[in-house]
């Protein structure tokens, strides 16, 4: 981490900021430790076929726990999203215009848990242009520099810059700065800008702390108390952070940082206590909406291509927007009507429609969603929403394939191998035959059959459903055929006809059960689960079944997770790094 402001020099000729901001990070060193991977065949792990061949699957293997080596595991820094980036800006200074085009598009990885990518050169200049831009926007706005870095007539200004650096820096960088080295080394920054103005002292000093690792990074440092021998707390502050960012996807408000003063983020107790009134704030009545877009993909929704010759409606943003707006209001059916219930996450024969969506179930909306009970057997939870089958498909074409790709990842959190180098060329799109004629090959093809085994049957399940998720009786000119099998589970296999069987399957599956705590896990912690987390991932799960399965209460489970109220101890010796 110590690395983000290399060579940043030469970006719009910024030395002296950029040199300065550099050296704001000093104090740092390599605070991220393990990265967050999974050690080689670990559980959870993606994207490798290590300890498979063709046709293994690889589920998650139980993890133990030993309640007597409190070990939370790793606990890398990590970048704050787009987001999160947005939302901490908002909250800090207010609304900036010309903010979300100078920080550019989003780049985030859609999968839990993965190992967080270096950020790029021209990351770096997006990061390097919002800073310019918020900082700017507050500089030539006397009311906004007012509450920001006032200066009385007649103070002296390099004092008036001092107590910016120590309130605006401790909520910009989540924690106090305290040290007078510190401070001095932040003050420079502003000495630099302050032989113009005041004001532009201000605007330099806020260039380099929005580009500082400590703006843009969740750092954490631990305390000296240990927990055990792998484990340390961490400091009120850390705790703060950890419960905005998780629930709120932002910085610490007010009340939490009365909390802070308090000492109630002190125990496992008074954190949880914290959890109940976040929820409530309109920010943390997002949260599992955010989860439950992330863990299905939909997420990535804007960005999926269909043949504009076969889906024109598709071309439409609102259509889109549609299709997420039914998707969100599926999740609060769930969440606030049902319980929270993994089953009706699964078998809820609810579904909503607007003007755009109605054609789907054969009624005529309006501008608002309304609810529609489909006792038919075509609606089948989240396995049915149109947004989620349109982003697991083709640009022209349905893909069991993809479709039980993702059941088997996302759903029962099962590793599978690598596709093999040299993957044939897909059949053609043929008006005349079904998609499912088009992909027998895999099941007389050696090479194809190995791997195709564990994903096309459980894909033919959702043949009824087209590349826009929309029902439909013929395929190709044929009966849609929609019986599937599924195979190399611990507690589903066997054959069904349609999703709606395969929801029932997967609503009565303890290893569904298992993969949805465990992809909260990663969620909420942001890495994968590895052995030492064998008590946090047995709490976890011990109080999402002791809640009925009710998702709502995996927020408060995972706050009350080794993994999440504490760290490991920094080995300065093996890990500091200092700047020049």
């Amino acid at each position: 981490m110590t690395t983000l402001f290399i060579d940043k020099s030469t970006i719009h000729g910024s030395v002296g900021v950029l040199a300065l901001a550099f050296a704001l990070s000093a104090c740092l060193g390599n605070l991220g430790g393990v990265d967050g991977a999974p050690p080689e065949g670990a559980s959870g792990t993606s994207g490798s076929s290590s300890g498979g061949g063709p046709g293994t699957v690889i589920p998650g293997e139980a993890l133990e726990c030993n309640a007597n080596a409190v070990d939370p595991g790793p606990s890398p820094m990590r970048l704050l999203s787009r987001e999160q980036y947005l939302n901490t800006v908002r909250d800090l200074v207010g609304d900036v215009p010309g903010l979300e085009a100078a920080l550019g598009p989003a780049n985030e990885a859609s999968a839990f848990g993965l190992v967080q990518p270096d950020v790029t050169q021209v990351e770096l200049e997006h990061f390097q242009a919002a800073a310019d831009v918020i900082a700017a926007a507050i500089a030539s706005d006397p009311a906004r520099l007012g509450d920001i870095a006032p200066c009385e007539a007649g103070a002296e200004p390099r004092a008036c810059a001092r107590q910016m650096v120590v309130s605006f820096g401790a909520r910009a960088y989540r924690a106090p700065i305290t040290d007078a080295a510190d401070i001095d080394r932040h003050l420079g920054l502003f000495g630099v800008g302050a032989e113009t103005s005041y004001e532009h002292g201000i605007e330099m000093l806020l260039r380099g702390m929005l580009q500082s690792p400590r703006f843009l990074y969740r750092v954490e440092i631990g305390t000296s108390e240990k927990v055990s021998e792998r484990a340390v707390k961490l400091s009120p502050h850390e705790v703060a952070a950890r419960l905005s960012y998780t629930l709120w996807g932002t910085l610490p408000d007010a009340r939490l940082n009365e909390a802070i003063e308090d000492g109630s983020l002190t125990t496992r107790e008074g954190v949880a206590a914290q959890v109940g009134w976040m929820l409530e704030d309109e920010r943390g009545k997002q949260l599992l909406h955010r989860f439950l877009g992330s863990w299905t993909h939909l997420n990535g929704l804007y960005g999926v291509v269909k043949d504009e010759g076969a889906f024109p409606e598709w071309q439409s943003r609102s259509f889109r927007e549609s299709l997420r707006g039914q998707a969100d209001a599926f999740f609060d059916h769930v969440l606030h009507e049902q319980g929270g219930a993994l089953r009706a996450l699964f078998t809820s024969t609810t579904v909503f429609y607007n003007k755009d969506l109605g054609g789907y179930y054969g009624v005529t909306g309006g501008d608002a969603f309304q609810a529609l009970e489909r006792a038919d057997g075509t609606a089948s939870g989240l396995l049915t929403l149109p947004a989620l089958l349109a982003v697991q498909a083709k640009p022209a074409e349905s893909s069991p394939i993809y479709r039980g790709r993702f059941v088997r990842e996302a759903l029962l959190c099962q590793q599978l191998p690598a596709p093999p180098a040299n993957i044939p060329k897909p059949p053609e799109v043929d008006a005349s035959s079904s998609t499912r004629e088009r992909l027998a090959q895999h099941e007389v093809d050696p090479s194809c059959s190995g791997c195709h085994q564990l994903l096309d049957p459980i894909g033919f399940g959702f043949e009824h459903y087209d590349a826009l998720g929309r029902y439909r009786e013929l395929d190709g000119g044929r009966p849609v055929d929609a019986s599937g099998k599924v195979v190399a589970t611990r507690d589903m296999n066997g054959e069904f006809v349609g999703v709606a069987e395969l929801g029932e399957k997967l609503a009565g599956s303890a290893e569904v059960e298992e993969c949805v705590a465990r992809q909260w896990f990663r969620f909420a912690i942001a890495r994968f689960e590895q052995d030492m987390d064998g008590c946090s991932m047995e709490r976890l799960l011990e109080t999402f079944r002791a809640a009925g399965q009710d998702l709502n209460a995996l927020p408060r489970a995972v706050v009350e997770t080794d993994a999440f109220l504490y760290r490991r101890a920094i080995d300065a010796g093996a890990h500091a790094k200092e700047m020049p």
